[in-house]
Formats: structure tokens, C-alpha cells, sequence
């Protein structure tokens, strides 16, 4: 290997080790180019140690309200007018764009001045290194309550993952890929050099984040959206980096066979660079990004983007920071002690905390849950990731939703849905309050058949705090039900509400909560009013009896909360009085409903 290729791949590892420890230089929100008036500054510098490298080229977008096929035409005029302008070798065309205005491939030093001076040519840049933005989540967005309550499991939907690829092997994946296509280029799965039809995962990003979205269960956590079709795109390598014009490339690839693919949603669940406010004017990258998703956004998809764990309280990568590309941070789904990020750490965690290592910014749309999530992983089984990645599709999976409760739904729609249905969530860091993702409140705004809702208030006895109980609607009768799966939990008032198709027959509805007595109704109606479970429980066999008062007594003046019955911190004469009081009591108690 001759000296100047050395050289060049020495050039490529520092820009990609400065892209992962977040040392990308960050621009400002205006329009204007943040280098020179064709951003080629830095593209000089990587020129003075080697031959070539690999650049990205914005040109001049088509006209604005023609046709697509006209717009289409221009774009590829004006990339072969750049073809003949500078020739090979001094420019060695990778990518030319379907819909996009822009171009990518390898540039001398020569062919870089060649494009500064030609009048179609907006920018110029080195062609950004992009890569895998690592970290059970569908009951905390209630999306298991869109499935069992209302039958939305997101058929007839096709979401486009672009990514490390999916295990076509993988017996929760390999029925569910409708499309595939790699444009990784020089490493693409059998051998192929440019771009091949087969997304073949070698990493195991691309599959574990695909689960997410569509894995049937069988052998990993049941998706978001089981029932959708996943097209899969590989554009990112083995190692899990690939190149923006690569993404750039298959998210092209996607819109031009729109006809035939159908996608709602694109899932981006990488990113580059470190950029704060709207980025769409930054450089060459941001620049055909935003051309890109504009191009998806005006063909009905969505596109979910990752903002990056770079623990960045002002800034995102790309393409997250685009205007046009619904951008998604990521939340804890439970309480636990500390989560260390290796940039940051995370001390007494709760639920719906903010990652200290999500980046952020005035530009972020979305939360949703993205640590210790089970999805499917490489070979088979399954595998636990953190981090944004693990938020994106969570929320690309229920625009599937949404798009089958309503198929009229705009991309448009699908994300001021998504905005106006979240749970308020305050970054700690920052004081913005952005959405978290609520499945059932979303596609309940959206639904366009008929729904019915079932609500009432469980208290409990001794409690202030009537939160946590467990709501069961089933379609079986109260002594044939499986209760394993609760349509609600109960506020810190005791109020629940159940929202449901109205063409199914709900026979029984159960309230439960661990060291208290069941409830239960046949044939239920849609208000229950108030009814209080009785406490002393302690060992849930659904009689309160001199066992459970054995095991109070057991436990008397420690913090266990099976013996803290009334959950003051504290097993005591006061638990040991609730449970007396119910001696002989026996569940599931039978509770009358008001019409």
C-alpha cells in the first residue's frame, strides 16, 4: 500500500473517532455556509496529505412546484453537466441521486476547484462519517393496549429501516421483510462492491432495532407494530460506520419506489456530526439530507431520526437536526438506581427521566423509551442495547399505527399526532419539555372506527397514593380469562380509563394489586364509579387469613414492601390492623358497575 493511501486512511479514522467522541465542530442556525461560500475549506486540508477523498456535492435544487418527473430530469441534468464539467479521475462519481440535487464520489485536488467554480455547485464538503447511535417499553407507551384493546397492530403498514441491515434468518424477522437493498458501498453483503440486493446484517444494530418495530414474539419481545412489513436498507458496515452519502443514497432509494414499497415511516437510527438549532443549510451533508426527507416527507413517509448519544444539552447530529426529519431523545421506561453512560451517569433514576446521554436540543420532537431494551438479536434470541437508536423505533413503529387507524394521515399529521398525544416530559438539563410517545393516545385520536371507553376509580384501603393497580378487560368469561396483560393501571387518584374497539365483547374486567384482595365484574359496563379493594393479601392467594398475618408479623419493622400493606415505609401495628380488619375475606370480590 503506497504512502498517500496510508495517509488517506489515517485522514478517514480521525474524522470518524472525532465524529464518536463528539468533537465535530458545531454551526450555527443560520442560513449561511459556516466555512467558505461552497463550505470546501476542510475538503482543501484533507486534500494537502492525500490524492483524493470522498466528498459530497449539494447543486442546485430543481424547480420548486414542477412536476416530480420534471424535477426528477433536472436533477439528473444537472448532475451530468457536473459529470462532464470534471471528468474522472479528478472526480469518481459513488452516488448520483434519484430525487435529490446533489452527488457524491471521490475528488482530486484539481476536480474540488473544478466544482467550487461551477455555477450549480452550492456545496461542497467531505462526505460525513455516520454511525450505529447505540443504548420492555411497550406497556409503558401502551402500545400493548393498541393490540389487545383495539386490534391495531400495524398491518397493511411497511416501515424502511436504514441501517446495519436485519438477520434474514432470525425466526421473529425473516417472514416479516417485504424489501431489501444495500448501498454500503465497497461492502455490501456477497461480495458486492457498489450496492446489492441483499441487507444481510454483519453487526447486529440493524436487527436488534428492526425487533423493535415488527419481531413476532416468538423469540424476543413482540414489536411495536408486529403485523407491519419491514424494507430493509443496509447503509451502514459490519463495524457499524458507514458514510452520509450511503444514507443519503437509500433514502433516495426509498422514495423513488414509493409506488411499489409503500412505506410510512423511515427509521434512521444513526447520525453524525454535532450541530445546534436547524441544520438544513450547514453544509453538503445537511444540505442533501434536508433535500432528501423533504423529497420522503412530499411522498407521504415520515422519517424518525436518532438525536444521538453524544450527551449534548444544545446540539444534535445529523440528520436528526434537519427542519424536515422528526427527531427522538430517550427516556427511562422504569425506576432504578444508576446507569452509567461512560460520558455521563445517571444517579436514582425514575421513569420518564431524560438519558444524560441523549442529545437535545430546540429542534427535538420526540421522546421514547431507549434503555435495556430486549429486542431481536444477530443469530438468533435476543439482546439487550441502550440508547437512542432503541427511542427511534419506538416511535417509527407507532406512526405504523397510525397509519392503520387512519390510512388518510399525512407525514405531517403522523408527527403533530405524535406531539400533541405525549406525555409532557422536563429535561432536567435544559428545562425543555418535549413529548414522550404514548401509543394508545395517539392512535385514539386518529382511530376512524367506532371506540368505546371503559373508566372508573380503584382505591385502595389505607392508602393515600391508589396508583399501580392493574385493570384486566378480557373477551372470556371471569373464569375462563388469562390475566396477564392489563389494558390499564390506575392513576395516584385511583382513576383509569380503557379505551376499546366497540365491535368486541368484553365479559370480564378485574382489578388487582399485590397485597390486596381481586375485584371483578361480569359483563361489564362503561363505568364502574369507586369501589376500594381490601387489603391484607400479603401472600396473594386471594384470602386474607392467619398466614398473612404470619407473614406481617414476620416482617414487622422492616421496609419489605409484602408486608407494607398501606406502603408507608414501614411494616407495622397499622398493616397488621388492615389485615385483621379483612380476616376471612375472600377474592375476587364481586363488584356491581353503574351503567
Amino acid at each position: 500500500m503506497n504512502r498517500s493511501n496510508i495517509r488517506y486512511r489515517i485522514f478517514r479514522i480521525i474524522v470518524m473517532v472525532m465524529v464518536t467522541i463528539g468533537l465535530a465542530v458545531s454551526v450555527s442556525r443560520s442560513p449561511v455556509l459556516a466555512q467558505s461560500p461552497h463550505g470546501a475549506d476542510e475538503v482543501r486540508v484533507a486534500l494537502a496529505t492525500t490524492p483524493s477523498v470522498r466528498v459530497i456535492v449539494a447543486l442546485q435544487p430543481p424547480s420548486q412546484g414542477a412536476e416530480v418527473r420534471v424535477q426528477t430530469q433536472e436533477v439528473q441534468d444537472r448532475q451530468t453537466r457536473i459529470m462532464e464539467t470534471v471528468p474522472e479521475p479528478e472526480l469518481k462519481v459513488l452516488h448520483r441521486y434519484h430525487t435529490v440535487a446533489g452527488l457524491s464520489g471521490e475528488v482530486t485536488a484539481a476536480g474540488l476547484e473544478a466544482l467550487v467554480a461551477h455555477p450549480e455547485v452550492m456545496s461542497v464538503a467531505l462526505d460525513l462519517p455516520v454511525e450505529a447511535t447505540l443504548t420492555e417499553s411497550a406497556a409503558f407507551i401502551h402500545a400493548d393496549a393498541v393490540h389487545q384493546n383495539l386490534g391495531i397492530t400495524g398491518a397493511g403498514v411497511n416501515v424502511a429501516v436504514l441501517d446495519t441491515g436485519v438477520d434474514l434468518a432470525h425466526p421473529d424477522l425473516a417472514s416479516k421483510v417485504v424489501a431489501q437493498h444495500c448501498f454500503n458501498r465497497g461492502s455490501c453483503p456477497s461480495g458486492a462492491t457498489d450496492e446489492g440486493d441483499s441487507a444481510q446484517d454483519e453487526n447486529g444494530h440493524g436487527t436488534h432495532v428492526s425487533g423493535i418495530i415488527v419481531s413476532q414474539g416468538s423469540q424476543s419481545p413482540r414489536g411495536i407494530a408486529p403485523d407491519a412489513g419491514l424494507v430493509a436498507v443496509r447503509v451502514l458496515g459490519s463495524s457499524g460506520v458507514g458514510f452520509s452519502s450511503d444514507v443519503i443514497a437509500g433514502i433516495d432509494w426509498v422514495v423513488a419506489n414509493q409506488a411499489s414499497l409503500n412505506v410510512t415511516a423511515i427509521n434512521l437510527s444513526l447520525g453524525g456530526g454535532a450541530y445546534e438549532g436547524v441544520c438544513d443549510q450547514a453544509d453538503a451533508n445537511t444540505m442533501l439530507y434536508a433535500a432528501a426527507t423533504t423529497a420522503a416527507r412530499n411522498a407521504g413517509i415520515a422519517v424518525f431520526a436518532a438525536s444521538g448519544n453524544g450527551a449534548e444539552a444544545n446540539k444534535m447530529t445529523t440528520p436528526a437536526c434537519v427542519s424536515s426529519v422528526i427527531a427522538v431523545g430517550n427516556v427511562y421506561d422504569t425506576a432504578s438506581g444508576s446507569f452509567n453512560w461512560g460520558s455521563c451517569l445517571d444517579e436514582l433514576v425514575t421513569a420518564d427521566q431524560v438519558a444524560c446521554s441523549s442529545n437535545s436540543s430546540a429542534e427535538l420532537d420526540l421522546l421514547a423509551p431507549g434503555v435495556l431494551i430486549s429486542s431481536t438479536n444477530l443469530g438468533g434470541g435476543q439482546s439487550t442495547k441502550s440508547g437512542t437508536s432503541m427511542a427511534t423505533p419506538h416511535a417509527a413503529a407507532v406512526a405504523a399505527l397510525l397509519a392503520q387507524a387512519n390510512p388518510s394521515l399525512t407525514a405531517a399529521d403522523i408527527e403533530t399526532v405524535l406531539e400533541n398525544s405525549g406525555v409532557p416530559v422536563t429535561d432536567s438539563r435544559s428545562g425543555r419539555v418535549v413529548p414522550r410517545i404514548d401509543a394508545l393516545a395517539a392512535v385514539s385520536q386518529v382511530i376512524t372506527n367506532e371506540t368505546v371507553t371503559f373508566s372508573g376509580t380503584i382505591l385502595l384501603q389505607g392508602r393515600t397514593d391508589h396508583s399501580g393497580t392493574s385493570i384486566f378487560l378480557t373477551e372470556d368469561s371471569c373464569a375462563e380469562a388469562s390475566f396477564t396483560t392489563p389494558a390499564a393501571t390506575t392513576k395516584a387518584d385511583g382513576s383509569f380509563e380503557i379505551i376499546a374497539a366497540d365491535d368486541q365483547d368484553f365479559e370480564c374486567l378485574r382489578a388487582s394489586h399485590p397485597g390486596y384482595l381481586s375485584a371483578q365484574q361480569s359483563f361489564p359496563g362503561q363505568s364502574l364509579g369507586s369501589f376500594t379493594l381490601p387489603g391484607g393479601d400479603a401472600n396473594g392467594d386471594q384470602v386474607v387469613d392467619i398466614l398473612d398475618l404470619a407473614m406481617i408479623a414476620t416482617l414487622y419493622r422492616t421496609n419489605d414492601p409484602t408486608g407494607d400493606i398501606n406502603a408507608d415505609g414501614l411494616v407495622n401495628i397499622f398493616d397488621l390492623v388492615i389485615t385483621a380488619s379483612n380476616y376471612q375475606e375472600r377474592g375476587p370480590i364481586i363488584i356491581s358497575l353503574e351503567e
